[in-house]
């Protein structure tokens, strides 16, 4: 049976490399200021050229929308967040190697 993802897990799994993107001192503890790093993030990666941002625009989207869903379906919402941000590590390693 597959670990259950919560949207906690999300922000511990990714908070680092998402704060790194988003020229944050600090990683995200909560899920709006993770959301928040998300969309600069999503706009930095745009503006560098990297591929991916669409994918953290709908993390983010789904967050949102799984921090309000109290049935089943936030799951689902969870587990697309985490399929959208499966590619976070590398695009931070991309824009490390364009900025050194």
């Amino acid at each position: 049976m597959p670990a259950t993802i919560t949207v906690d897990g999300l922000i511990r799994q990714h908070a680092v490399a998402v704060a790194y993107l988003a020229h944050e001192p600090t990683p995200a503890t909560d899920v709006g200021a993770f959301i928040a790093q998300l969309g600069a993030v999503a706009d930095h990666l745009q503006v560098a050229g990297i591929v991916g941002h669409h994918d953290l625009k709908a993390a983010a989207r789904l967050i949102a929308e799984a921090a309000d869903e109290p049935s089943q379906r936030r799951g689902v919402l969870l587990q697309r967040a985490a399929l959208c941000l499966s590619g976070v590590g590398d695009m931070a390693d991309e824009y490390r190697d364009m900025v050194a």
